[in-house]
């Protein structure tokens, strides 16, 4: 396949070529019969940036410390966040999805709060903003015996970082 600027001819796969008009984009056409593969084959995260601003990360297989939690697995997390500073003062998302909005302040205890994690908040959608917490999905309990939580957690009004 070339790339869609046929000036300089450069295929789509090879980096450098330029986007440089509404017509041009990173991609397939609608008569394509090839998927839009979007991958690493190292073992790198995926990140998605908006005005030269970081908005999206997907988690290569790695592991991490959230809050007092221990080290676990955190392979192909996403996290979606208004907060670009987030990877700079964050271990990454804090469970499969996990949307941070930074209402309120740019303080990572604001927009991240780690507070309420507990290590079983694996499957399902982690929300941070507002110097609070939640999450809403599976809880494994091991031997195919699994509940649906709905958790929330707020900073209590005079908490302090230990």
């Amino acid at each position: 396949m070339l790339a869609l600027n046929q000036a300089t001819a450069q295929p789509w796969d090879q980096g450098g070529n330029l986007i440089s008009s509404p017509a041009d984009y990173l991609g397939c056409n609608g008569s394509s019969t090839f998927p839009l593969n979007l991958k690493t084959v190292a073992n790198q995260p995926i990140d998605f940036s908006t005005a030269d601003r970081l908005r999206a990360h997907i988690n290569e297989s790695t592991s991490y410390p959230i809050g007092v939690a221990p080290t676990d697995a955190r392979n192909g997390y996403m996290l979606l966040s208004g907060q670009p500073d987030f990877w700079n003062t964050q271990k990454g998302p804090f469970t499969r999805l996990h949307l941070v909005d930074d209402v309120g302040g740019v303080a990572p205890i604001v927009y991240a709060q780690n507070i309420g994690f507990r290590n079983w908040m694996r499957n399902g959608i982690t929300f941070t903003g507002n110097s609070d917490q939640a999450y809403i999905g599976q809880k494994y309990k091991g031997n195919d015996n699994t509940d649906f939580v709905i958790q929330w957690s707020t900073a209590p009004s005079s908490f302090q970082l230990l």
